[in-house]
């Protein structure tokens, strides 16, 4: 049972790094109909929100790989100016924006359906945030994809990347990848090696 379920997330995992976007947006929508995300939707205490609060000085955050809206959720209301969310599951985003509806969020936050492979931001960011979700962006594509990603950052903003303990192999991967093509300003590891990075461009 172990192991058939093993393989059954590794084929996921190659499915959703590799399928094209229209099959992507499939799997995370069903996923998200069936409530199979359910139990990540209340993540309050995230030490990652320390890190946001600290680089963005109370102004812009681009979150790719939103999923159903729990940083735009939850950050405080009064430490940050506005807040982009992009994902790739329609049913996401509009889970995300029901969390917000009839609240002053709704005029702060806003939310695109992408593949954020390709999505163009549509001004400049303070911060950038992957929550786990750069697990599903190939680690080949990823030096490319940061760079352009980098160009939409304001002068003083930084990129945050937050990567759970549990895929601690691919984890030092994509920390090897930045640490080599960024200016790292912070990395720390909770008990369960679970990492957060914080950085911006070379200058």
């Amino acid at each position: 049972m172990w192991l058939e379920q093993k393989v059954k997330n590794v084929a996921r995992g190659l499915r959703q790094q590799w399928a094209s976007a229209a099959t992507k947006q499939a799997m995370w929508d069903r996923e998200y109909a069936a409530g199979g995300w359910n139990h990540c939707e209340f993540t309050s205490k995230d030490p990652a929100y320390e890190y946001v609060y600290r680089y963005c000085r109370n102004g812009s955050v681009l979150d790719l790989g939103c999923g159903s809206g729990n940083t735009g959720n939850e950050m405080d209301i009064g430490r940050y100016n506005d807040y982009t969310g992009v994902d790739i599951s329609e049913v996401a985003l509009k889970k995300a924006a029901a969390r917000g509806a009839g609240s002053i969020r709704e005029k702060k936050n806003r939310y695109f359906l992408a593949d954020l492979l390709v999505y163009e931001p549509t001004q400049k960011h303070d911060v950038i945030l992957f929550r786990e979700s750069i697990y599903y962006v190939p680690v080949f594509k990823i030096k490319a994809m940061l760079q352009r990603y980098s160009q939409h950052l304001t002068e003083q903003g930084a990129f945050i990347v937050c990567m759970g303990g549990t895929k601690l192999r691919n984890a030092q991967r994509i920390l090897e990848v930045v640490q080599g093509s960024f200016r790292v300003l912070e990395v720390n590891s909770g008990q369960r090696g679970e990492f957060v990075v914080v950085f911006r461009t070379k200058t």
